[in-house]
C-alpha cells in the first residue's frame, strides 16, 4: 500500500467501530470497540472527527480520533505504533488530520503518550507535532481534616465570580512571566480560551476557584475542579505573579484548599506538572503529593490569531 493511492478518509457511522478498534491496544476486538463507543456517548465525547487509512481491501489499517474541547483545543488519539514500519503511514495520517483541523476554529492540537513509547514519539514528530513537556502526575490523600491557615498579613483570598473574570485574566497573564511550567505554551492561545479550558476540566465548581489579593492587587490564583470520578478533585492551576513569589503564598493557597475540599466527600487531589518545574514539584511534595506516573505531552499550533 502506498500513501499516495490510499489517502486518509473521514470515517462514517457504519465503519466507526472498526476505526475505533484500531485506536485501542493491539488485540482489541469488536466488544472493546463497542464499549469505547458506548463510553464516549455516555460522556459526550465526540466521535465525528475520526480519520483512517485503509488497505486495498477497504479494511482500516490505522486511525486517528480528534476530540475538540472548550478553549479552542483538540486532543488527538492515534493507533498504537507497534513497529517502525508503521511510522510513515501513521505520520502521514497525522499530517492529513492536522491539515484538516487548520480549517476549524482551533488554536492547538495536543497528544499524550507514555514517555517510554519511542515509536509513538517519533511518529508524532514526523506527523507535525513537537514535544512540549514530560508531565509528572501527582496525587495527595484528603483523608484527614485540615484547618485553614491564617491569611498572611496584607493578603486576602477572594472567591471567583463571573465579574472577576478580568482580574483572573490579569493574574494568569502575570503568572506566565518566567514560568517553568510548560513555557512552550506561552503565546499560543488567548487567555480567555485558556480560562475556558480550565473551566471545562472535570466538573467546574466556582466555589473552588480562588483569587489572591496582595496589598490590594490581584496577584495569584488557585483553580480546583471536582474530577470525573466522584472521590477526586484536580488542581487545575496554581499561579503567582513574579512580584509575590518566594513568600510561601503558594503553600498558603494549597493548604487553604486542602481544608475546604477535605470537608467534602473527596478522597484525593490530583495534578499534573512539568517535570522541569522543580520548585513546583518541591512545593507539592512538601504538601504531601506523591508522583504516580509520567506522560509525554506533544503539541501542534493550529491557530492563526
Amino acid at each position: 500500500m502506498t500513501i499516495g493511492l490510499h489517502q486518509p478518509v473521514l470515517i462514517d457511522q457504519q465503519d466507526r467501530q472498526e476505526a475505533i478498534r484500531c485506536l485501542l491496544p493491539t488485540g482489541s476486538g469488536r466488544l472493546q470497540a463497542a464499549r469505547f463507543e458506548r463510553f464516549a456517548t455516555e460522556n459526550r465525547i465526540g466521535l465525528d472527527w475520526l480519520w483512517a487509512c485503509r488497505n486495498e481491501q477497504g479494511q482500516v489499517r490505522c486511525s486517528a480520533l480528534c476530540v475538540p474541547s472548550p478553549g479552542r483545543t483538540v486532543m488527538v488519539f492515534l493507533s498504537p505504533v507497534v513497529n517502525s514500519q508503521q511510522i510513515p503511514e501513521r505520520a502521514a495520517l497525522l499530517r492529513h488530520v492536522l491539515e484538516q483541523l487548520q480549517a476549524q476554529s482551533l488554536d492547538l492540537a495536543q497528544a499524550l503518550m507514555s514517555c517510554e513509547d519511542a515509536l509513538a514519539r517519533r511518529t508524532h514528530i514526523e506527523g507535525g507535532f513537537r514535544e512540549l513537556a514530560s508531565l509528572l502526575y501527582m496525587e495527595r490523600s484528603l483523608a484527614r481534616r485540615h484547618v485553614p491557615p491564617p491569611a498572611p498579613e496584607g493578603t486576602e483570598l477572594v472567591d471567583w465570580s463571573p465579574e472577576l473574570e478580568p482580574a483572573l485574566t490579569g493574574v494568569l497573564e502575570a503568572s506566565y512571566e518566567a514560568t517553568l511550567d510548560c513555557p512552550g505554551l506561552c503565546g499560543l492561545r488567548r487567555t480567555e480560551d485558556i480560562i475556558a479550558g480550565h473551566r471545562a476540566t472535570g466538573n467546574h465548581d466556582p466555589a473552588l476557584w480562588k483569587l489572591l489579593r496582595v496589598d490590594g492587587e490581584f496577584s495569584g490564583a488557585i483553580l480546583v475542579n471536582p474530577g470525573s470520578s466522584r472521590d477526586t478533585v484536580e488542581l487545575v492551576y496554581l499561579g503567582l505573579a513574579p512580584s509575590i513569589r518566594g513568600r510561601g503564598l503558594g503553600r498558603f493557597l494549597l493548604e487553604t484548599l486542602f481544608a475546604e475540599v477535605a470537608s467534602g466527600s473527596w478522597a484525593r487531589m490530583t495534578l499534573a506538572v512539568d517535570t522541569l518545574n522543580r520548585p513546583a514539584i518541591r512545593l507539592y511534595e512538601q504538601c504531601g503529593f506523591r508522583g504516580s506516573t509520567h506522560r509525554l505531552a506533544m503539541i501542534h499550533a493550529l491557530g492563526k490569531s
